[in-house]
């Protein structure tokens, strides 16, 4: 039974290789992108589906505009200005990421800003609470006081 079981493992081992082996050259054989036009059509937003670049995007339109892409690219434009002529045509929306610039700065600012205040207002109320609250020492307390100690002992004496 054991010799059946190995037999087996090393004969579906084998079929695996063989077929990872057998696949590459059907993967290799699919064209690449032109990586130019994949790069500047990851930067921009499909105009049909809500938070999807152009890249990731099978729609016609998206299609039309890698094309478009590939066309300036092949005139000789400059990745910036095929996103700034893209930019210009349909407005801000269009980029995936916003520019940091104008009225955007301060949303590039804000998270950080945001943090710093939590942190700072954090640090302030952890200080208060230690000033006004320092800790005492457990060990100095005198367990004859303790009324959890003192209920505990009760139950013993009266629980034997």
């Amino acid at each position: 039974m054991l010799r059946f079981a190995v037999h087996t493992l090393r004969l579906i081992s084998l079929l695996f290789v063989v077929v990872c082996l057998v696949g590459r050259p059907i993967i290799a054989q699919v064209p690449a992108p032109d990586e130019a036009t994949y790069r500047i059509a990851k930067q921009l937003n499909c105009p049909t589906c809500a938070g999807r670049n152009l890249a990731d995007c099978p729609t016609e339109t998206c299609a039309q505009w890698k094309a478009e892409i590939k066309a300036q690219l092949d005139m000789g434009k400059s990745a910036q200005e095929v996103l700034d002529y893209f930019q210009a045509r349909f407005g801000p929306t269009v980029l995936q990421e916003p520019p940091k610039t104008g009225v955007t700065a301060p949303l590039w600012a804000a998270p950080v800003g945001a943090a710093l205040v939590f942190l700072l207002a954090a640090g302030a109320v952890m200080l208060r609470a230690a000033r006004h609250n320092p800790l005492t020492d457990v060990a100095a307390a005198d367990p004859a006081e303790d009324p959890f100690v003192s209920a505990l002992e009760e139950e013993v004496r009266r629980n034997g």
